[in-house]
């Protein structure tokens, strides 16, 4: 980064990926878990079998708390950083309106 913008991509070139944090692989193990809950508890009552719903609903309902958890998380991380004048990365933001 020069002048504190992201340089310009030539082509095809993609830009660089930063590794995902681990509150966001449990957000999408989370997300992938309630899905796997709610599809079996239908398929299960489809084929006339018993369900235990309120093993379902415990999952399901602990999924989603986490999922509004780390939302709550990630935007005040993000109002912290704008306050502070820090980037993603958590370095300073350059103010070009100076020069």
């Amino acid at each position: 980064m020069r002048n504190g913008y992201p340089r310009r991509l030539k082509g095809r070139e993609k830009p660089e990926r930063r590794p995902w944090e681990f509150s966001k692989k449990l957000a999408v193990w989370a997300v992938v878990v309630a899905t796997a809950a709610a599809v079996a508890s239908f398929v299960l009552a489809a084929k006339d079998k018993q369900t235990v719903s309120d093993v379902t609903n415990t999952i399901f309902t602990a999924c989603i708390g986490y999922l509004v958890t780390y939302a709550a998380k990630s935007a005040t991380e993000k109002v912290s950083r704008n306050r502070h004048g820090l980037d993603a990365d958590g370095n300073p933001i350059e103010n070009n309106m100076e020069e």
